[in-house]
């Protein structure tokens, strides 16, 4: 008998997952798929990774677990310390359970990538390791400049991007039959037993995140450009936490609207394709970080900028960090992140050319404090946001 494992990651959901669309295709009873999600609370801990996050990464992994069982696929949760725990564990669980395959989606980050080598390096050749670009829709690499460089500015980026999609755009993913009886539900140690901030309104599961596209794309996609500046208004999509932690991905979001709109994206109306250039910036920010490595790093795009004295004053970042700034629509931006671990796409870039252009404060301060607390917390688009504000990365004005 095969036995297959996928590996999951930030790719909590069953419909239009490429890893595990491949997992589960031509599954028989002579085939066996088990799952795993491994975390590494030291690592993380370092990077940062709040009790936000980690508690909407725990109530998505009870919602994958439910789903997963219903497939009668056996899924675990292993709590590690390290990425190198997670390396000998996967070795020594294939070693054990003679799996011949494993797979799983590509993560961007340095660390992630050099220990995906380390596993692929491990395994191979007795265990077959195949990887998949999921998180983004078209991978690093692929959308380069003529002489073959990554790009550093988002408009040409843009326009490249939109040929090469135009070209090897394909439909999500179909969502995979059971391939077998239902399975039990293992328990696990929770990642986090309560969030910082918040929870209301804050749906933490694959059906329900599907929700939220199909209303948003149905009710509010052809006002985006003309309501999504105004912090008062809801008219961004909010669906960002969801991306974040893959309860959806981006093929998902192009394909529900395209079909709201009944027509590509390339013939959309500027209002509608104003949320479309919203995700080509995200995966703008993730291809930075294959071709920038030092953005993984802690380290400022433009390195010349790294000689910037910051002030740093301790009684104005506590300030910042209250919402006791004086400045009422900062204020209000930082309360209302604390309080729901959400902040208006706006009201980000506010508060965030506050600290760094008038208090002088190093943008790795504000980048920290939103990784805290943001339930859409992710190192490529926080990252790629705090430099841009900062004038240390991309497209600085």
């Amino acid at each position: 008998m095969q036995h297959r494992l996928i590996w999951f990651r930030d790719d909590l959901r069953i419909a239009d997952n490429a890893a595990l669309a491949a997992a589960l295709e031509g599954a028989d009873d002579s085939v066996q798929c088990s799952a795993v999600f491994l975390t590494a609370d030291r690592e993380w801990a370092q990077f940062g990774y709040g009790a936000n996050r980690l508690y909407f990464t725990e109530q998505a992994l009870r919602s994958l677990a439910q789903s997963l069982a219903d497939l009668g696929i056996r899924f675990r949760v292993v709590r590690c310390d390290h990425f190198a725990d997670q390396v000998r564990w996967i070795q020594d669980y294939c070693s054990q359970n003679q799996v011949d395959a494993l797979y799983f989606n590509h993560e961007y980050q340095i660390n992630e990538r050099r220990r995906d080598h380390a596993v692929k390096t491990a395994l191979e050749p007795d265990v077959k390791v195949l990887e998949f670009h999921d998180r983004i829709l078209l991978p690093p690499g692929s959308v380069l400049t003529g002489d073959g460089r990554y790009y550093s500015v988002f408009s040409p980026f843009k326009r490249r991007w939109l040929s090469v999609y135009g070209e090897s755009a394909s439909g999500p993913f179909r969502t995979p039959s059971p391939v077998g009886p239902p399975e039990p539900i293992a328990q696990w140690s929770p990642l986090c037993e309560s969030p910082e901030s918040s929870a209301d309104g804050l749906a933490m599961s694959e059906s329900n995140a599907w929700l939220a596209l199909e209303e948003f794309v149905q009710n509010r996609l052809t006002q985006y450009e003309a309501s999504r500046n105004s912090p008062a208004v809801a008219g961004t999509s909010r669906l960002s936490p969801y991306l974040a932690r893959g309860l959806l991905s981006p093929r998902q979001c192009i394909q529900a609207a395209e079909q709201a709109m009944g027509r590509s994206i390339q013939e959309f109306s500027s209002d509608a394709f104003s949320w479309i250039n919203e995700l080509i910036w995200r995966e703008f920010y993730h291809h930075l970080l294959v071709g920038f490595p030092r953005l993984s790093k802690n380290k400022a795009f433009k390195p010349e900028t790294e000689a910037l004295v910051w002030r740093n004053d301790p009684d104005e970042i506590h300030a910042w960090q209250s919402g006791m700034t004086g400045i009422p629509i900062v204020d209000a931006g930082m309360r209302e992140l604390a309080a729901t671990g959400w902040m208006h796409n706006r009201v980000r870039m506010i508060v965030a050319q506050f600290l760094t252009k008038n208090l002088l404060v190093d943008w790795r301060v504000g980048e920290a404090h939103f990784m805290r607390y943001l339930w859409d917390a992710d190192l490529a688009a926080n990252n790629g946001g705090w430099q841009w504000s900062a004038s240390t990365g991309t497209d600085a004005a």
